[in-house]
């Protein structure tokens, strides 16, 4: 198993957001998880990346690379010194160039390789969010709201490149149409509980 949650329980006050969830997400599994907005699905990506404090137990094998909703990226830095910074693909300048140019490639986005990011709109900033979690080696790889401002050609590459992608990859999204079940293990959040509904067969 990649991540393995046992009991997860969190709560803000007195309100309970996660209420004794537990779910294994196996290795190069492709995980999709569908909720209203408020409902605690960044919760529990926060809990998996150990951002908060929790009761339960989670368990993960290897690294986790992951992309945020709404990257703050510092607007004075360029693209390629950004993706550099927040990605750590390898020490060789070469292989890192060589993998951002394609995936800049892919996403119609190499004219802007230098661009300051203050300058870019939301959807070229979510480019630069989901290349930089790309290029971060690990073993599970978790997307939240990945689709968020992308044009639709670029919604196509991203979601072909999910498919490709042999770690274990999770997103939060609700855009679900652009997601089909034949390639996605869905899982619901409702009322604090996490519910398989459809499953990759």
């Amino acid at each position: 198993m990649s991540i393995d949650i046992i009991n997860l329980r969190k709560q803000f006050g007195n309100t309970a957001i996660l209420k004794g969830i537990s779910v294994s997400f196996s290795d190069h599994g492709k995980y999709l998880i569908k909720g209203e907005n408020g409902i605690g699905k960044s919760t529990l990506f926060r809990a998996i990346l150990n951002q908060i404090s929790y009761l339960g137990e989670i368990n993960t094998l290897g690294s986790i690379s992951y992309a945020p909703e709404g990257f703050n990226f510092p607007p004075y830095m360029t693209v390629y010194k950004a993706i550099k910074t927040f990605s750590t693909l390898t020490e060789d300048i070469y292989e890192f160039d060589k993998k951002l140019d394609e995936l800049l490639e892919l996403f119609n986005f190499k004219s802007h390789k230098y661009s300051l990011l203050g300058s870019l709109s939301k959807g070229e900033k979510q480019k630069v969010n989901v290349i930089q979690a790309y290029l971060t080696p690990s073993k599970t790889l978790l997307l939240d709201e990945p689709l968020s401002g992308l044009d639709i050609s670029a919604k196509e590459a991203l979601l072909n490149l999910i498919k490709k992608d042999d770690r274990t990859v999770i997103i939060i999204s609700h855009e679900l149409t652009h997601f089909k079940k034949k390639d996605f293990n869905i899982l619901e959040l409702e009322d604090g509980h996490l519910t398989l509904i459809s499953k990759v067969h």
